[in-house]
């Protein structure tokens, strides 16, 4: 019978563990931190899962008479494997999600301390221990101080991006994170760490030498998933959100509410070029300039499908952005963004520099696209000031991805502003006009291209440079620039 509950408690632990990973992973798997962690839930829960197989199966594997030895000895070695993997790389996993989980650091220099984080313990698995025939886990004052200074290092880092969030939203989640994750990892190292002496799973069986604190590790599994439940039903836990039904269409109703003021945006971006294009047409009219007045009439045509475009996939949709994806280069879209804004240029004497260093075919949805183009343009050309402005707007290739940059000379955005800038509703601008939704919309769209929007550089008083990327995966075709094109003053 005791057996029994004990085979019960380690099942509840890795079932609730893979679980509460899984669910992370299908939710919100596009989240580097969500895709670590997850694999630190299914790792934490192999060392259960080995408990079951070698206090359950393998002794009954043993008493069986139709079972051969290879396939008994192939079980063991599996039970031996996976918590050796969930013993010794644990730590190291829990420092991965902090390190990841700050959001300070490229995907390069993630990948760096993936290869290099592991190699303290690899040498020691190299130096110290036993592994075959008998694995033998623990007994060793080193791995002790290794490990918690694997744990205190990945605790001490949740803790530190708490305190030092300077965005409200992910503060607070930063600190539910912190509050979850502190006592359960203390608690793990206390349990397995520290009160286990030894474990050694030979041929004949498993034994270990422990002080028994170890008879309560269901009692984290339990916790963390109190904690999951409770955040997320309430507020969202780790990229999960369970919603009961009112939250549901509260929520809905929200969205409905940013997709029309999204609109209205458009709209209004669109509305100016409008007003620059008519006085130019009027001009034209005066001067009797034909040509001029087709292509002021090309652009306005260019200004209304646009419009009607935007209207139908917001009207298409009650939440989430949805894609209507095909082939296109780039650089057509870029050019027809600047096309569209070149009245508004011309009228402020503004004077833009194209470059283009690649010629990219991507999946993408064309008029997201360049929607988002829009905003940073014209973001741009808010910055700046009549007769001084310039625009340089970059398209290049880094490690198989599309970048495009947009940089100004302009008056620069403030250490303050540029930690809320893709914050829904926050905007700088003055007057009822701005709803603060042109940035938010614009990481919501990149998003679910698969890529992504940051600020790259800025400084106050003399510019900024906001970047956008397309993952390699959305790339095509990838081809050399025709140079004479490629490269010119001006639109």
């Amino acid at each position: 019978m005791e057996v029994i509950g004990l085979v019960i408690l380690y099942c509840t632990i890795f079932l609730s563990l893979w679980t509460i990973g899984a669910m992370m992973l299908v939710n919100n798997s596009a989240n580097p931190h969500t895709r670590w962690f997850s694999l630190f839930l299914f790792i934490t829960g192999c060392a259960s899962f080995s408990v079951v197989l070698n206090v359950q199966v393998l002794p009954w594997m043993r008493m069986s008479s139709v079972l051969s030895a290879d396939a008994i000895e192939s079980v063991r070695l599996f039970a031996m494997t996976v918590w050796g993997i969930e013993y010794y790389f644990v730590p190291y996993l829990l420092l991965m999600c902090s390190l990841v989980f700050t959001r300070l650091f490229r995907r390069r220099t993630i990948i760096l301390f993936s290869l290099l984080l592991p190699v303290p313990i690899l040498v020691y698995l190299a130096a110290v221990p036993p592994l075959y025939p008998e694995l033998q886990l623990g007994g060793h004052l080193s791995f002790r101080i290794l490990s918690g200074a694997y744990f205190l290092m990945g605790l001490a880092i949740y803790g530190l991006r708490y305190l030092t969030e300077q965005n409200a939203s992910h503060k607070k989640n930063s600190f539910r994170t912190a509050a979850a994750l502190i006592p359960c990892i203390s608690f793990l190292y206390v349990t397995d760490y520290v009160g286990i002496e030894r474990v050694i799973i030979s041929r004949e069986g498993m034994e270990m030498t422990s002080n028994n604190m170890w008879q309560f590790n269901f009692m984290i599994s339990l916790v963390f998933a109190a904690f999951f439940v409770y955040y997320g039903m309430k507020y969202g836990f780790m990229g999960i959100k369970l919603r009961i039904e009112r939250q549901k269409l509260d929520y809905s109703m929200k969205q409905l509410t940013q997709g029309a003021l999204i609109l209205n945006h458009t709209i209004k971006n669109e509305v100016q070029k409008i007003n620059y294009l008519s006085s130019r047409m009027s001009s034209a009219v005066a001067n009797n300039d034909k040509e001029e007045m087709w292509s002021n009439l090309s652009q306005l045509d260019r200004v209304a499908e646009h419009i009607l475009t935007m209207m139908n996939q917001i009207k298409e949709r009650t939440g989430d952005i949805a894609l209507h994806e095909e082939e296109y280069r780039i650089a057509d879209v870029l050019e027809f963004s600047l096309l569209a804004l070149e009245p508004m240029m011309q009228a402020k004497q503004i004077s833009i520099r194209k470059e283009v260093q690649c010629d990219p075919v991507i999946v993408c949805d064309k008029s997201h696209i360049h929607e988002v183009l829009n905003n940073l343009l014209v973001n741009a050309w808010d910055a700046l000031t009549p007769g001084n402005g310039k625009i340089t707007v970059s398209l290049l290739e880094a490690k198989r991805e599309v970048v495009i940059r947009v940089q100004d000379n302009g008056a620069g955005i403030s250490k303050e502003n540029a930690a809320r800038m893709f914050d829904p509703f926050f905007t700088t601008k003055k007057g009822g006009a701005s709803y603060g939704l042109g940035l938010n919309y614009c990481y919501g769209v990149m998003q679910k291209h698969g890529g992504s929007i940051r600020l790259a550089e800025t400084e106050p008083g003399r510019g900024t440079r906001m970047e956008i990327r397309f993952p390699a995966k959305r790339v095509r075709r990838m081809t050399a620039p025709d140079r004479s094109a490629a490269l010119r003053a001006g639109v």
